[in-house]
């Protein structure tokens, strides 16, 4: 059984599988050929067309003559500002998820699943999951049923032609089984390879995943190696908006990365810092409350247990040391790294991990972990104190210690007291 997990990014899409042998797991990272012949774990999100009316897909090569096409994913999941409206990029989408299937149905057949993450917070979840599930059965139709597997014969059609051969279907029930698609938050598609591994401790955590069109938040904790997610949020403002990028999504560049950090404005970093601290003080007051109104016992013990949780950083935009610090209370910040997967079940592991590209690859590896269903719940905010309900300060010491850190499913903060008071 194969699982296929595919992020389909904003500036550069990744794709991992999953090989299920009975219990045995293995996880290997699709690799994409570029303009030099050169095997590459991420295939840039640009579409070329040229003067002919032609397309070209991911690597195109330099002082290519024609239009370049490039944030499509963010606009049609995101309001954007980017000179894109949302019924063009969705065809786009289709067209780009399409050239990548031709080339996944050529590897591994048509035996496996696929799992896609998208840029949601809990109100639009349902909302942007149908939207994915017609996107990717409108690719699979012109891969399967329009050009018979023949990627050339797509390749050799026109922009024009395309259109008017590209049908995408209204959401049912029906179709999302028909194609085996399962949709995940892509802010808690991060979760996985952390649970998976078992190597982030019990207790209250952040995961901030730092996209090209936006940052996804997730709040959970691990409960019997197993997320328990109570909130988690996109930020409309990623990589393209602290480099001004997201203005146009038709300039000249080939490529779409950011490379060096004074491409980030100060400005926006300022609005972006904003934002996502917005996000955590909401949080913290939703915790606060919960807190409050669960026990007796004081607020300092809370914000005093914050300061030694992790604030998790992923995607392509923590790469950047300047984007990654504490929120909220949030003092721990990790980056994410190979120390936090299962690396004896992913081949190549050392490559990736020379090449520096375990956090722009995490969101695929977790997509690609299988599950049996996308029902994705966020569990009430009382239930992070569920185990000190009811205690109050005059109890013995004891019985505070004993019982306040399984409220932080074990993270017992008696074996420090003095720390924790």
């Amino acid at each position: 059984m194969i699982t296929i997990g595919l992020d389909f990014g904003t500036h550069q899409t990744k794709v991992c599988a999953e090989y299920k042998n009975g219990v045995e797991l293995n996880y290997t990272f699709f690799t994409f050929l570029d303009s030099t012949g050169k095997q590459q774990y991420t295939l840039p999100s640009i579409i070329h067309r040229r003067p002919d009316g032609r397309m070209d897909y991911g690597y195109i090569p330099a002082n290519s003559n024609g239009e370049i096409i490039r944030y499509f994913k963010q606009a049609t999941f995101t309001s954007s500002n980017i000179g894109l409206k949302q019924a063009d990029a969705m065809y786009y989408s289709v067209w780009y998820l399409a050239f990548i299937l031709f080339d996944l149905e050529e590897k591994y057949g048509t035996e496996f699943t696929i799992q896609m993450g998208v840029p949601t917070d809990g109100t639009r979840l349902t909302h942007q999951k149908q939207l994915a599930v017609r996107l990717l059965a409108a690719a699979y139709k012109l891969v399967e049923e329009v050009f018979e597997n023949d990627k050339q014969a797509f390749l050799d059609k026109t922009w024009g032609e395309l259109w008017d051969m590209t049908k995408i279907p209204d959401y049912s029930i029906n179709l999302k089984e028909e194609y085996g698609i399962l949709v995940f938050p892509e802010a808690y598609a991060c979760l996985m390879p952390l649970i998976s591994s078992s190597k982030v401790t019990s207790g209250m955590s952040l995961m901030v995943d730092i996209g090209g069109g936006t940052t996804d938040i997730s709040f959970f904790t691990i409960i019997d190696h197993k997320p328990r997610v109570y909130d988690f949020t996109s930020v409309n403002k990623g990589l393209n908006y602290l480099t001004l990028a997201e203005r146009s999504a038709h300039d000249t560049r080939t490529d779409s990365n950011i490379k060096i950090s004074s491409e980030i404005d100060k400005t926006r970093k300022g609005d972006f810092t904003n934002s996502v601290n917005q996000v955590c003080v909401n949080l913290i007051n939703k915790l606060r409350s919960e807190f409050k109104h669960q026990c007796n016992l004081r607020v300092e013990r809370l914000m005093d247990a914050l300061k030694t949780r992790p604030i998790i950083y992923t995607g392509g935009g923590s790469t950047f040391h300047e984007l990654r610090k504490g929120y909220g209370g949030f003092r721990d910040v990790i980056h994410i790294s190979q120390k936090e997967w299962r690396t004896k079940a992913i081949i190549d592991m050392k490559k990736i991990e020379i090449l520096g590209l375990c956090p722009i690859l995490s969101t695929a590896y977790g997509l690609s972990i299988s599950v049996p269903d996308d029902n994705i719940k966020c569990s009430p905010f009382r239930d992070v104190f569920e185990s000190i309900r009811g205690l109050e300060e005059e109890n013995s010491k004891k019985t505070v210690d004993s019982n306040f850190g399984s409220a932080y499913d074990g993270f017992n903060y008696a074996d420090d007291w003095d720390a924790w008071k």
